[in-house]
């Protein structure tokens, strides 16, 4: 493990991963608990079933779009746009969970979704130039 970590670039792009996984996660983990404290019965399975659309959706249908933009574009420059796009995104959610605005982080869970699967794409496609072949 300690030659990998050695790589230049190898700790920025870890955290990047780190930080972007983190924030997904976190994200979804929030927004799936408020429904299911806040709802029950019909209606806590049909916001559930939203809120995995709404994070699933956006990677089958920007799919090839994203994936066009990863190998047309630096890679970099993609993780860089898709980070800072997170970062505003995030904060966006923030605001509303502080405002107490649930149906306005539960939308921005998508916007969260669209910068994911444009992050993804470029995530993967970069480890073969940062590290080589196994």
């Amino acid at each position: 493990m300690q030659p990998l970590l050695r790589i230049a670039g190898a700790w920025p792009y870890l955290m990047a991963i780190f930080l972007n996984a983190f924030v997904d996660l976190g994200h979804k983990i929030v927004i799936q608990n408020t429904i299911f404290k806040s709802y029950d019965g019909a209606t806590q399975v049909v916001l559930t079933a939203l809120v995995n659309g709404l994070i699933l959706l956006p990677f089958i249908l920007l799919f090839s779009p994203a994936g066009h933009i990863a190998d047309s574009t630096p890679k970099v420059r993609v993780l860089r746009l898709s980070a800072w796009a997170a970062v505003a995104v995030s904060l966006g959610i923030t605001a509303a969970y502080y405002q107490g605005w649930f149906w306005l982080a539960f939308a921005m869970t998508l916007l969260l979704a669209i910068q994911s699967a444009f992050y993804s794409p470029a995530k993967y496609g970069l480890v073969k130039g940062l590290f080589g072949k196994p």
